[in-house]
């Protein structure tokens, strides 16, 4: 469909500004984003603490042997979640699953109130509580929006969790001296609540034309493992798992080498300074920093460049830009002791892990969710849940084991685990290139995409010398059968030239403007092209001539 500008509300027009809307989705879009705000900020907040209480007590290397046992309890709670959705779903399962976290969270507040040491478990249940409520928003915005509406409105929704991320991180940073660790968790607990009132009415608020109309059943989903399963026997869900598990495997061997400077940098500033500066307010200090800019480059990232990317790479090209960064990253650092780097070695691995994650939490993010549109429902949860829980931890068991055989057998430092991380990367690359050919599938066999059509012809443009004018593009001139997609339209001359300055195109308006120039100029010939969200096109033109008034 060509967008009406006129029926959208004031808020939906201010979304044109990031990426296609339709009339009516404002709402749906507005509350999606408000729940992931809501959901990240209380997430970043037990994430400053968790890294604070693990780090205070235990070193980096426990650290990473605790991400591991992590993927052994998401095997045991994974087919758990599978029997629970098979009795719930949909909203009443987000809500469940978020009320079981809320619960947990006052669970732990009320142990750290009583003096308990939680930093073990707490630890573990931070890291299963962000991969798990997580997933099922996602789960749930892809069981509501169809395949080409998910591709143009979860870039903007996932604002709304970089924005959550983004305070909540800075939350951490300045009000854990005021409210105390127990404090935050009683915040974080809130606000996590609150998003349980937004589920249902930002479903129902979805347009027809923009719902989700993917089956219910797919590959029958096994009892015993559930959803882990259910990833085993479908080759598409198996690409997005091994990507998944190599991300997460990448991303926690950059986490450990980071963690053991931060640790060492720590230590050094608090025996420097005597006993005046406490190292565990050191530790939770730079997370609440180091997650500010994360999510701050994430903000600029999610807000400039992803709609842009989905715009002219589709979700093809977006899978491959993720890795391709972050295998440029660790190529540096583990060069950086032979090239002489121009920066300090800590400085170096705070800008990766900063280029790393902002861009896994924007763009590989948004990417990620919208590979489960294409595909059934119980791949949009069972399937999703396993993937970004189980299969997500099943990384960092894996770089669990190699960072014990790195340190204690082969005796490697940060560069040797650096270069590790490059051969990874590579092998991610392909990886993408394969998914995103399996997408294309799926989404071919989803909706049979229809390219747009010319409908009614634009009238050609008289104008008079030196008047001004205005030529509106009719909202019949172009059609698309697809549901949820929303045309594009860009001008140019017949010969594929620019515009002449003296007429502009504006495509959020389909308005052309100008003032007719003096002097005498043969007509032209101007070509109106209507794209939709894969890139499928058609044309109209129009002539302009001028007229001298009599």
């Amino acid at each position: 469909m060509l967008t009406d500008h006129t029926g959208l509300s004031p808020f939906e027009r201010f979304l044109t500004l990031f990426t296609r809307v339709r009339p009516g989705e404002g709402r749906s879009v507005m509350m999606f984003a408000l729940h992931a705000f809501l959901l990240l900020y209380s997430y970043q907040v037990v994430k400053a603490l968790r890294e604070a209480f693990m780090l205070t007590r235990f070193s980096a290397e426990v650290r990473a042997y605790a991400v591991a046992f992590i993927a052994l309890v998401l095997m045991l709670l994974v087919p758990v979640y599978g029997a629970v959705r098979r009795r719930l779903d949909g909203e009443r399962l987000l809500r469940a699953v978020t009320l079981f976290f809320a619960l947990n969270m006052l669970a732990f507040a009320a142990a750290a109130w009583s003096g308990w040491s939680i930093a073990f478990m707490f630890f573990v249940w931070v890291s299963i509580f962000g991969v798990m409520v997580v997933a099922q928003l996602w789960a749930f915005a892809a069981d509501t929006y169809n395949l080409k509406g998910g591709q143009r409105l979860f870039p903007v929704i996932m604002l709304g969790a970089n924005l959550g991320a983004l305070v909540g991180a800075k939350s951490a940073q300045l009000a854990v001296a005021a409210l105390t660790p127990v404090g935050l968790m009683l915040v974080a607990t809130v606000l996590l609540a609150l998003t349980m009132l937004l589920a249902g009415p930002a479903r129902r608020s979805v347009p027809d034309g923009s719902r989700a109309i993917a089956a219910d059943h797919g590959t029958p989903v096994p009892r015993l493992l559930g959803g882990i399963g259910l990833v085993l026997r479908d080759r598409y869900l198996l690409l997005i798992a091994l990507l998944v598990v190599l991300l997460n495997w990448i991303n926690t061997t950059g986490e450990f080498i980071l963690a053991d400077f931060v640790q060492r940098d720590a230590v050094a500033r608090a025996a420097a300074s005597g006993g005046a500066l406490d190292q565990g307010a050191l530790i939770a200090s730079f997370y609440g920093r180091f997650q500010f800019w994360v999510t701050l480059v994430s903000l600029a990232i999610q807000l400039f460049l992803v709609a842009r990317i989905y715009r002219h790479l589709g979700v093809r090209g977006a899978l491959v830009i993720h890795p391709v960064v972050v295998a440029i990253g660790y190529g540096l650092f583990a060069l950086a002791p032979v090239i002489g780097g121009f920066v300090p070695i800590f400085t170096l691995i705070s800008l990766v892990k900063i280029a790393e994650n902002s861009m896994d939490y924007s763009l590989m993010n948004t990417t990620r969710h919208a590979l489960f549109l294409p595909v059934d429902r119980d791949a949009k949860y069972e399937g999703k849940t396993a993937i970004d829980t189980f299969f997500w931890r099943f990384g960092d068991l894996i770089q669990a084991g190699v960072v014990f055989v790195g340190l204690n057998w082969l005796g490697w430092g940060a560069g040797q685990f650096a270069l590790l991380s490059l051969a990874l990367a590579v092998a991610w690359i392909w990886l993408a290139v394969a998914i995103g050919r399996a997408f294309a599938q799926k989404a071919k066999d989803n909706v049979m995409n229809v390219a747009p059509e010319a409908g009614q012809p634009i009238a050609d443009l008289h104008y008079e010398p030196g008047r001004p004018f205005r030529h509106p593009v009719s909202i019949e001139a172009f059609r698309d059968a697809d549901p949820g997609d929303v045309l594009h339209l860009t001008a140019v001359l017949a010969d594929g030239r620019p515009l002449p300055q003296w007429v502009r195109f504006d495509a959020r308006t389909r308005e052309f403007t100008g003032i007719g120039p003096d002097r005498h100029l043969e007509d032209l010939t101007i070509v109106v092209v209507a794209s939709d969200v894969d890139g499928m096109e058609a044309r109209s033109c129009f002539v302009v001539r001028r007229v001298v008034a009599h």
